[in-house]
Formats: C-alpha cells, structure tokens, sequence
C-alpha cells in the first residue's frame, strides 16, 4: 500500500484527497494522521504536508492553482521581473477567490514535480505580498498538470501572453534549454496562442539563460551581428561573438556560480583579451536594470576592436 507522505512528496506536498485515494493510499491513514496533526487540511477535500508552502496554500484556498509566469519559476524557467503570484482557473471551475498572500515565516518553495533535478539545489523565488492575479484558460496537458500547479504547457501558453515579448522569447528559450519541452511541444503550444507577436527567431533554442536571450536580441536589434555559443582557440565556449571582433559572456543569476566557475570564466576572460579579442561580460543586473551603459560599452569595444584589427591588417572574424 503506498505510504500517504511518499505520495504527498511525489505531487509536490499538496494534493486533493481523491487524488491520493487514487493512489492506493488507505482513508484510514488520511484520517490518523489528519488527526495527529501530520498534515493539514487547507480546504476541504485537500491535503498538505507541513513542508507545503505558503504560494501553494494560497493557491487551494482561491480555490485555483498556480500558473502562467509562477508556474514556470517553479519548473526553474526564466519567468521574466513579474513578482506576482499567478493562478491558473479552469473556466469550469466555481468561484476564485484569490486573497492577498499570507505573510510570515515560509517553507522553502515547492519545485513543480517536473522540474529537471539539475534545477532543484537553488530555492524558488517567492512572489511578491499582494493580490494574486487570475487567469482563466482550460489545461491544454492536463495529464501532465498537478492539483496544485498547471502542466509546463500551459503555463508556457499563458506566460507567451502574459509576458513582454523579450521576456516571452526568453522563456521559450530557457524551457528548450532546460528541456522542460521539446521542440515540436513549444511549437505545439505557440500554435494556440492567440498573438500577433513574433516569439520564435534565428536564436530561439540557441541561448542558455533568460538574460543572455535578453542581451543577444538587444544587441542584435541594435543593428549588430551576433552569433551565439562560439568555440574559441580550444579554451571553451563563450556566450557568444558580436561583428566578429568582440566576446561575450552574460553572468546570469542562475549559472555562473561557484569558485571553479568562477575561476572558469575568468579565466575565458584573460584568454579572449591574450589573443586580442576584447570580452565584454555584464551581469544579469546590469542587463536588466542599465541596458543603457551596456549598449554603449558594446557599442565602443567594438568600435575599437574594428578599428584596432583593421590597423594591424586582421580581418573582422576568427575561426
């Protein structure tokens, strides 16, 4: 017979009664260990365990589940800077009602039980105190959705309506890159949406994180050639190599940590620079917060490098 907790911790700590009964798990157990205090009843007919968190609990309470931009946090997916809870309701469903989120001491944040593992050692980010916002749309995968949570389908699906189209592309990009879908899913999903805008480009599938995508579109919307991912003199890859004469590496939030990554890409840094090519490297913060100053650091190292390459006789691109 399986055990209530491994079939709680299976579906991500919360889960509707019905759903573990199908399950195998025995009512009987349910009931001893509603009855000791085990786990918690945070609205009739559900179950949570005490390492639910507080987005998960808000979400049953609404009666909903989490969605759109939330749900792709949760699947470790670039989600763009909106910090507002977002649920997910069935146009079926009764009524929602969605409360401020409780505040106070808080569990780490649940994963969506499909997350990749790689993803898992870094906590999820928790929303913003406020009113979650709703959104109304049927599951497109339901099989692959939780009571709590909605399918990576769906939650792409809304998140490609939801978000500004940078930040729609990047989390396209960061879905394929972290495998959470394939190719012909994403392709599947944008189908259904209901948009004028253009989400898929020459780089979609080609970027690894959420800000490199926002930086390599940027750049390239400036008027500037961008080939991303480049092998560079047998030293590693870098983020990739604008009008062939300058490098680049993003230091996203999400990589680029740890003393021997660290040391890593420093060490990609002085190999560019002895081999004459300048590198240029901004952080998540300076890409988000002061596009400005990037763009015009971009803008003068590649002025220079030209300039320089030119002057010694070297031509604009490497092998």
């Amino acid at each position: 017979m399986p055990g209530l907790f491994d079939e709680l911790s299976r579906l991500g700590h919360v889960a509707r009664a019905s759903t573990l009964i199908a399950r195998g798990v025995d009512r009987r157990q349910i009931s001893r260990a509603v009855a000791r205090g085990a786990v918690t009843r945070p609205r009739r007919g559900w179950l949570a365990a005490p390492s639910a968190d507080r987005e998960q609990l808000a979400a049953v309470a609404a009666g909903a589940a989490i969605g759109c931009v939330s749900a792709l946090r949760r699947l470790g997916v670039w989600a763009g800077e909106d910090d507002v809870l977002h649920l997910h309701a069935s146009p079926s469903a009764g009524h929602v009602h969605p409360g401020a989120r409780p505040d106070g001491p808080d569990a780490a944040g649940v994963w969506h039980p499909l997350a990749p593992h790689r993803r898992r050692p870094t906590g999820v980010r928790s929303a913003l105190q406020g009113v979650p916002r709703v959104h109304w749309a049927a599951d497109p995968a339901p099989e692959r959705a939780f009571d709590w949570i909605v399918s990576p389908e769906a939650a792409l699906a809304r998140a490609a309506r939801c978000l500004p189209a940078e930040h729609a592309r990047a989390a396209i990009d960061s879905v394929l890159h972290e495998r959470v879908l394939t190719r012909l899913g994403v392709e599947a999903v944008l189908d259904g949406v209901a948009t004028t805008r253009v989400l898929v480009d020459e780089f979609t599938g080609r970027l690894e994180s959420g800000v490199e995508s926002l930086f390599v579109r940027r750049i390239a919307d400036a008027g500037f050639s961008v080939v991303p991912q480049v092998r560079f003199a047998g030293f590693g890859r870098f983020d990739g190599l604008i009008d062939g004469v300058v490098l680049f590496e993003v230091d996203g939030r999400e990589h680029h940590s740890g003393p021997e990554q660290f040391h890593r890409d420093r060490d990609r840094t002085l190999v560019g620079h002895a081999f004459g090519v300048p590198v240029v490297r901004p952080s998540a913060r300076h890409v988000l917060e002061d596009w400005p100053t990037v763009i015009a650091a971009v803008t003068r190292a590649v002025a220079d490098a030209t300039t320089l390459r030119a002057a010694r006789g070297l031509p604009p691109a490497f092998g």
